[in-house]
């Protein structure tokens, strides 16, 4: 006797599974041939409605509505402070977008940012902003020098 394939197995189980089902399926009666009842209702026209009178209409002359203000905080001074505690200052103001740059041209990423601090800022201290400015902190290390 020789074995035959998987392939063949597999399609003689789909061909029984497939007419198991047919063989469980019934027939429907066929359709009843009286249509249902109709219910037809009829309403009475409505009162006639009595005219209100119109509404008291705004000037046209009124001025627009001011614009929000936006939030704003002054600028502190932070040459000298340690990067970590400038940062928190300004957060603390509402103030959270930052960059910050390394002062001494070396291109160098501020990994720890209490080992460094500010040599630089922009906008300068005691200037109004809105919290939503740039804030820009050069520093060196805190064993470095500002240039």
């Amino acid at each position: 006797m020789t074995a035959r394939p998987a392939r063949f197995w597999l399609v003689s189980l789909t061909a029984a599974a497939a007419a198991s089902v047919s063989a469980c399926t019934t027939t429907t009666a066929p359709a009843d041939p009286t249509p249902p009842p109709v219910t037809v209702t009829v309403t009475a026209p409505a009162p006639e409605a009595t005219p209100t009178p119109p509404a008291e209409t705004a000037p046209t002359d009124a001025a627009p509505a001011p614009a929000p203000a936006h939030e704003t905080f002054t600028m502190p001074a932070l040459i000298g402070v340690n990067l970590q505690l400038a940062q928190d200052q300004l957060q603390a103001l509402g103030s959270f977008v930052l960059d910050q740059t390394d002062a001494s041209t070396l291109g160098r990423v501020q990994v720890l940012d209490s080992n460094w601090q500010v040599c630089g800022q922009d906008p300068a201290a005691g200037t109004v902003v809105p919290v939503e400015t740039v804030v820009v902190l050069a520093s060196v290390k805190l064993d470095e020098v500002c240039p």
